[in-house]
């Protein structure tokens, strides 16, 4: 009977390894005994439940993976690019938001099947409910490790600086009087709006400096400029002038990428200039694209 009895048992675990490795694979990623116990405490599902639930919750995961990634026609990834620094911190936080809800409401489908393991391991739906499970947790862990390649909000924020300095002013203003900076390329401005990266440096006298990069190379860009004049009674004024200047290219490398706003002030000066052709919506949109990289940034 003894033997009998032992043979049953041997017959019984090899069918089940399959499943007894998978089971193996949900431990390893199980909550810890207290959080099991509390989360076994909600709502009993019945088992077809668990896995329509599963399934749901995979969809949804799915959708926000797309949206995290960037693809997809209703996706909204976080971008310095197209975000201003508000809009770009609520939608991360938001993200985080919906992982963590998402991963409670993973962990209480493991408490449900594990529930049922121990109630009725027999049951038709088990192999099922766990397959479903490790398919939901795939892509769970592929949304964390999609979403865990954005920079926190915190740590978009660079240092810019607010200078006296009059020497770009003064280089500005000279050129667009003289008309000796040539036209930057038609395509200038949609270049500008479509860089990779955009950093605002600082406002030195009454220029806004504007690091930006696309691919390897970077250049400067300079918004507005102030000139000294004489109004009809002869009273020195400042007038304000809003143009866009565009410094040549210049390789984007680590030493460019650690330089202060003072040593960006230097260099700027040392390159070449063009005016970039800016009027109407094309200005509006430059300023837009200026003001989402300012709000990035903290006056130091």
């Amino acid at each position: 009977m003894i033997m009998r009895a032992v043979k049953y048992l041997n017959l019984l675990t090899l069918r089940r390894l399959p499943w007894l490795c998978a089971l193996l694979s949900l431990l390893a990623m199980s909550p810890s005994a207290r959080g099991l116990a509390r989360l076994s405490q909600e709502r009993v599902m019945s088992d077809s439940e668990i896995v329509s639930t599963l399934r749901a919750l995979r969809s949804e995961m799915l959708d926000l993976l797309a949206q995290v990634a960037g693809k997809g026609a209703a996706a909204t990834r976080p971008s310095r690019r197209a975000m201003d620094f508000e809009s770009y911190q609520r939608t991360f936080e938001s993200y985080s938001a919906k992982i963590d809800d998402s991963y409670r409401r993973l962990l209480a489908c493991y408490a449900q099947i594990d529930r049922t393991y121990r109630a009725n391991p027999n049951s038709p739906l088990y192999k099922q409910m766990v397959q479903t499970y490790l398919d939901t947790k795939g892509v769970f862990d592929n949304l964390k490790s999609t979403f865990s390649a954005l920079e926190p909000p915190e740590k978009t924020i660079t240092e810019a600086v607010i200078s006296n300095d009059r020497r770009l002013n003064e280089r500005i203003s000279t050129s667009a009087r003289s008309t000796a900076a040539p036209p930057a390329p038609a395509q200038a401005a949609k270049e500008i709006i479509e860089a990779d990266e955009s950093r605002f440096i600082g406002t030195f006298d009454a220029v806004e400096m504007f690091l930006l990069v696309r691919g390897d190379n970077a250049c400067y860009v300079l918004f507005g400029w102030k000139d000294v004049v004489d109004d009809e009674n002869g009273k020195t004024v400042e007038e304000y002038h809003l143009s866009v200047v565009r410094s040549e290219v210049f390789p984007f490398t680590p030493s460019v990428r650690g330089m202060t706003p003072e040593q960006h002030l230097e260099n700027a000066l040392t390159l070449k200039i063009a005016m970039v052709e800016a009027e109407g919506e094309t200005m509006t949109s430059l300023k837009q694209f200026f003001a989402r990289a300012k709000s990035y940034t903290r006056m130091n």
